[in-house]
C-alpha cells in the first residue's frame, strides 16, 4: 500500500520554520523536555507544541514519554519522507524506457517513409557544393532525353574540365543538351574553348547578354536552382518544374548561336546595348557587372567604348546621346531577361 498519501500530509504541514530549526536543536542537544525547552527558549506551550507537531509529522521527532521527544535522523527521516516518491519515480523512468524500446524501432520506418515522400515530389535540399556536385552526377546518371541548363558564370578551367566528363557522357547517350552562357564567354579562352567542344560533342550552345540565373533542367521533370547560400534545391513538382522550363525556352528564344567562326562584333553590340539599358535605368556599375556575368573594371571599359563612339565625356551625356538616336529601342527585352 502506498504511502503517498502520508506524505502529502506532510508536505501540508507547511515548511520548517526558524522556529522549529529551534526547538530540534533544543531537544536534541539539551534536553528532551517539552515543558523545559519551552520555557528556555521564550515559547509559550502552544508555539512549542505547534514546531513539535511539524518536526514530528516529518519524523525528525518522536514521543519518547510524557512531555519528552527523541530527535531523529535527518537523514533517515528524509528516506522514509521520500521512500515512496522513489517507488513513483522508478516506475516511470521504466515506463519511459520500455516506451522508447516498443517505439524506437518504428521510427527508421517513419523515415524510409518521409524520403519517400521527399524523392517523389516534394523539394530535395543540398547545402553546400560537395553535395550538389555529388548529387548532380547522380541524377546524371539517370537522364533519359534532355538537358537544358542556363548559367549566368561559367567556371575555372578545372570546373569546365570536369563538367564536360559530365556532359560527355549524357552526350554520348543520346540526350539532347541544350545551355546558354554568357555572351561574355565568348571574349574568355577557356570558355569559349569549353562551349566550342560541347559544340562538336553535340550540344546546342548559345550566348546571351543577360542571364537572370542558374538553371538546371533534366528531362524537364527535374529543376536545380540555387539557394544563395552556396547550395542548391532540386524540385520535382510538376508546376514549378513546367513554370521553369518555360523561362528556359524564353532564354533561348532570345539568345545567339555558338558557331566555329563565331559572331564576336554583333553579340558584344548586345552587350553594350544591355550596358545603356542598365544605364539608363540608373544603376550602378557593380549592379551591371553582377548581371552581366564580368567585372566592374569591364563594364568600366564598355562604358568608355561607348562614350568614344558617342563621342560624349560622361555617363549622363551617354544616355543622353543613347536616347536621341534611338539606340535603346524596345526596351522590353531587358525587362524579360532581368
Amino acid at each position: 500500500m502506498s504511502t503517498a498519501p502520508e506524505h502529502d500530509t506532510v508536505m501540508s504541514e507547511g515548511p520548517l520554520t526558524p522556529q522549529d530549526v529551534r526547538v530540534y536543536r533544543q531537544l536534541l542537544e539539551v534536553s528532551p523536555d517539552a515543558d523545559e525547552g519551552a520555557e528556555q527558549l521564550g515559547l509559550s506551550p502552544a508555539q512549542f507544541a505547534e514546531s513539535v507537531g511539524r518536526l514530528t509529522a516529518r519524523r525528525l521527532l518522536r514521543p519518547d514519554g510524557p512531555y519528552r521527544h527523541e530527535a531523529l535522523s535527518p537523514g533517515l527521516a528524509a528516506i522514509s519522507l521520500t521512500a515512496a516518491s522513489h517507488v513513483q519515480v522508478h516506475e516511470l523512468m521504466r515506463r519511459i524506457d520500455t516506451t522508447r524500446r516498443e517505439l524506437g524501432p518504428l521510427g527508421p520506418l517513419y523515415e524510409r517513409h518521409l524520403r519517400r515522400e521527399l524523392e517523389g515530389s516534394a523539394t530535395e535540399l543540398l547545402t553546400d557544393g560537395e553535395a550538389v556536385r555529388h548529387r548532380l552526377a547522380e541524377l546524371s546518371a539517370q537522364v533519359r532525353h534532355s538537358v537544358l541548363t542556363v548559367h549566368p558564370t561559367l567556371g575555372s578551367p578545372e570546373t569546365l574540365r570536369a563538367a564536360r566528363e559530365l556532359d560527355r557522357d549524357l552526350l554520348d547517350r543520346g540526350v539532347r543538351y541544350r545551355t546558354v552562357v554568357p555572351h561574355t564567354a565568348r571574349r574568355q579562352r577557356e570558355a569559349l574553348h569549353h562551349m566550342t567542344l560541347l559544340g562538336g560533342l553535340g550540344a546546342q550552345v548559345r550566348t546571351a547578354a543577360v542571364i537572370p540565373g542558374r538553371l538546371i533542367l533534366l528531362d524537364e521533370d527535374i529543376a536545380v536552382v540555387p539557394t544563395g547560400t552556396g547550395g542548391a534545391a532540386v524540385l520535382r513538382d510538376p508546376t514549378v518544374v513546367t513554370f521553369l522550363t518555360v523561362i528556359f525556352d524564353h532564354i533561348w528564344e532570345h539568345a545567339r548561336p555558338v558557331t566555329v567562326n563565331g559572331e564576336g562584333d554583333e553579340v558584344l553590340e548586345d552587350v553594350e546595348m544591355a550596358v545603356l539599358r542598365h544605364l539608363e535605368r540608373g544603376r550602378s556599375d557593380d549592379f551591371i557587372a553582377r548581371k552581366l556575368a564580368v567585372s566592374t573594371r569591364t563594364v568600366r571599359r564598355y562604358l568608355a567604348g561607348l562614350c568614344e563612339k558617342l563621342q560624349v565625356e560622361t555617363r549622363f551625356q551617354l544616355g543622353v546621346a543613347a536616347a536621341r538616336l534611338d539606340l535603346l529601342g524596345d526596351e522590353q527585352e531587358l525587362d524579360d531577361q532581368g
